[in-house]
């Protein structure tokens, strides 16, 4: 008969998505792993299975967890979509300007880049985050332009794709130059494109 687990798997899986995040796949150790999560190997292993399978799980709790929640909550919390839409850029350019998410960037940002165009698993993992940025914008856009907000001839889906676009490359801009002024006018040009 099996034990029981004598740790929180959602715990452990947070932790080593934040190596991941910080590190990238190829530079997080086993050893990093084990630590963070504060597992024995067996217990890693017994759980999570591979590395490769761990960074799998970590993507699809990172999308869970932060990218099905940023984008619609930042939304929500504003009586006018359009008003919602700008202040996703604008927390996005507060969080990366203090460095509460500038150094690492964003996780599926890091992962398109280093892991996916190898990995069709993590890819995957990769899009539906993306997916889910990309229909909290369309659905926000769908308001805006039923309250009048933007213009009716607009295509919304395609707008919804520049926004994700456009936010995940203030994202990479930021951990090189994350300089306030900067973002803010990257983010003034591409919130035009609503006008």
């Amino acid at each position: 008969m099996a034990r029981p687990r004598e740790f929180d798997t959602t715990q452990a899986l947070d932790r080593a998505m934040r190596v991941f995040w910080a590190q990238g796949f190829e530079a997080t150790s086993l050893c990093d792993l084990l630590c963070a999560m504060g597992l024995s190997k067996s217990s890693l292993y017994e759980t999570f299975g591979s590395k490769h399978e761990l960074y799998l799980a970590t993507l699809d709790h990172y999308n869970r967890t932060v990218t099905a929640k940023h984008v619609a909550t930042a939304i929500a919390a504003h009586a006018s979509p359009k008003a919602g839409i700008a202040a996703v850029f604008d927390g996005l350019i507060d969080s990366m300007v203090t460095s509460q998410g500038g150094c690492c960037g964003c996780f599926l940002n890091n992962s398109a880049v280093e892991v996916a165009p190898r990995d069709p698993a993590a890819a995957r993992r990769v899009c539906d985050g993306l997916d889910q940025v990309e229909s909290a914008f369309c659905e926000a856009l769908g308001r805006a332009r039923a309250a009048g907000e933007i213009p009716d001839h607009r295509d919304t889906q395609a707008l919804a794709r520049y926004l994700n676009s456009s936010l995940n490359g203030l994202m990479v801009m930021a951990k090189a130059r994350p300089e306030r002024g900067a973002l803010e006018d990257v983010a003034r040009i591409v919130l035009q494109a609503l006008d």
